[in-house]
């Protein structure tokens, strides 16, 4: 997947979907969903899974076709706080 714009998460349903499941609720082809990212479960109850999709692709209505939502934002994961120095025994 190549993207000019950033990646976004967009929520799709189903028993354990494929990318190619995925793209086909989202309206999209799998090259347009970032494969490493996969299918990442959310809710197992509701069926409930996210995927990362390059932000040019979707829509600019929001939330698309069929039963999925989004996009939701996909902000880099960091610690808030330096790691404390350990203390000496």
């Amino acid at each position: 997947m190549r993207c000019e714009k950033p990646t976004v998460l967009a929520t799709v349903q189903g028993q354990s979907p494929s990318l190619q499941s995925a793209a086909a609720q989202l309206g999209l082809s799998v090259a347009d969903l970032d494969e490493e990212f996969g299918v990442q479960l959310l809710d197992a109850e509701r069926g409930l899974y996210a995927v990362q999709v390059c932000g040019e692709s979707l829509p600019s209505g929001g939330t698309g076709r069929g039963t999925y939502q989004g996009p939701f934002s996909n902000p880099r994961i960091a610690p808030f706080v330096p790691p404390r120095k350990k203390l000496k025994e």
